[in-house]
C-alpha cells in the first residue's frame, strides 16, 4: 500500500487478526504508512474495510501489529498496549448512525460531555451542544426523538455528537450508502466543512469514486487473498 517518506505519518498501521465464524475463516492483515490528510479505503465486501475502523477505534483487538494514529499509539502488541475507546478521541460514524432512541437530538449531541452515563447536563453542556446543532442547521429538531427524523438528518445528529468531543481524526463507514445523490452532496460538503474546521484527518470505506474526488482522498486498496 502507501509508504510515507516521513518517518512519523500521521496514519501507520499493522494490524493482523484472524476471525474464525462457522461458516469461514478470515485473515485480516493490512500494513499502511500514509501522510494522506484523506483516505478512502476500497475493496471487495469482506475484504476487511469495517474490521480495520474497528481496529482503530478500539472496537477490535488486533492479534498483531500496532496502530499509530497522528503520532500516537492506540495499539502495539510487543508492549501490550491497547488504549480503550474512549482514551483514542476517535470519531466513529456508523453505519446505522447508532444514535439513542429514549434521548433527544440534543441529549444525543450532549452525551459524551456527561460526566457517568447518568450525569445530567450543564447549562453549559447544553449551550455547547447547541453550538454544534446550529453548525450542522439542526437546532429546530433539538428537542425531537431520532425516529422522527429523516437518514439526512440523524446523520448531521451523529456527526454532531463526534464534532462536540473534538476527536483527533474521522473515521467513516460508508456513510451516504443509504442517501440519494443530492443528500450526498449535501453531506460530502457538511463533512468537509467539519474536517477544515477541526483540523483532521479522515479514514473512509466507501465505495464510490464520487466520495475520493469530493475529498481529494488518497485510495487505497484493500484486496483479498486466497
Amino acid at each position: 500500500m502507501s509508504e510515507s517518506g516521513h518517518t512519523h505519518p500521521w496514519c501507520d498501521l499493522y494490524v493482523r487478526k484472524t476471525l474464525v465464524s462457522a461458516q469461514r475463516r478470515f485473515e485480516l492483515d493490512v500494513r499502511l504508512r500514509s501522510d494522506a490528510p484523506r483516505i478512502v479505503l476500497m475493496g471487495p465486501s469482506g475484504a476487511g474495510k469495517t474490521r480495520l475502523l474497528q481496529a482503530i477505534a478500539g472496537l477490535l483487538r488486533p492479534d498483531e501489529g500496532h496502530i499509530r494514529i497522528g503520532g500516537r499509539t492506540f495499539f502495539d502488541s510487543k508492549s501490550g498496549l491497547h488504549l480503550p475507546p474512549q482514551q483514542r478521541r476517535v470519531g466513529y460514524l456508523f453505519q446505522d448512525y447508532a444514535l439513542f432512541p429514549h434521548l433527544s437530538v440534543l441529549a444525543n449531541v450532549a452525551f459524551g460531555l456527561r460526566q457517568g452515563v447518568w450525569g445530567r447536563l450543564s447549562h453549559e453542556q447544553k449551550e455547547e451542544a447547541m453550538h454544534w446543532l446550529e453548525r450542522f442547521e439542526i437546532t429546530h429538531l433539538a428537542q425531537q426523538r431520532p425516529h422522527t427524523l429523516s437518514g439526512g438528518q440523524q446523520q448531521r445528529v451523529a456527526l454532531a455528537r463526534m464534532a462536540i468531543l473534538k476527536p483527533r481524526v474521522l473515521l467513516l463507514d460508508e456513510p451516504f450508502s443509504a442517501l440519494d445523490p443530492a443528500l450526498r452532496i449535501s453531506m460530502r460538503h457538511q463533512i468537509d466543512k467539519l474536517l477544515n474546521l477541526l483540523g483532521i484527518p479522515l479514514l473512509m470505506v466507501s465505495h464510490d469514486e464520487h466520495d475520493r474526488q469530493a475529498f481529494g482522498a488518497q485510495v487505497v486498496h484493500l484486496i483479498m487473498s486466497d
